[in-house]
């Protein structure tokens, strides 16, 4: 009786289809929801920095002032944690698996980032209007007799 159940599997393992792929000449259908590597589209970026704060392995550093986004893809867990919390929805997850590589390397992105003026620079300051004008020349004028009536006590000398 045993004889005809391992009859019948073995029959039926030779022809179907087999239950693996052989590897390196045939790639096995990615399936939707794989998390393969993180991409930047450097160009929506705007350098927030969200993405390294809710990364939890520190795989992503964005540098500001240089204007560099880096990924270290060998650090990254595939958690697509940076991927939602970008308010620009700039990253995003291919299905694909990260390209295989002979040095242990990080991914620098770099987008030119327009000098912020230096902060003691003057900007332009807009007009004030004639109530604005008078209201501040009768704060100064007040502040004027306050610094004379202050210097008329201190020249009197002190009250004994």
């Amino acid at each position: 009786m045993g004889g005809f159940k391992l009859g019948k599997m073995t029959l039926r393992s030779l022809f179907s289809k087999p239950a693996t792929v052989r590897y390196p000449y045939e790639k096995r259908e990615l399936y939707p929801a794989m998390r393969g590597h993180i991409v930047n589209d450097i160009d929506a970026c705007i350098l927030c920095g969200m993405c390294v704060r809710v990364c939890p392995a520190d795989a992503l550093v964005v540098d500001r002032k240089a204007g560099d986004w880096t990924i270290n893809p060998y650090k990254c867990v595939q958690c697509a944690n940076c991927v939602g919390a970008c308010p620009k929805s700039s990253l995003s997850m291919e299905r694909e698996a990260t390209a295989v590589t002979s040095s242990m390397s990080t991914v620098t992105m770099h987008k030119d980032v327009p000098a912020k003026p230096a902060a003691g620079a003057a900007r332009p300051k807009r007009a004030l209007t004639p109530e604005q004008e008078a209201k501040a020349a009768a704060i100064r004028a007040k502040k004027a007799a306050k610094a004379a009536a202050e210097q008329a006590a201190a020249a009197e000398g002190p009250a004994e």
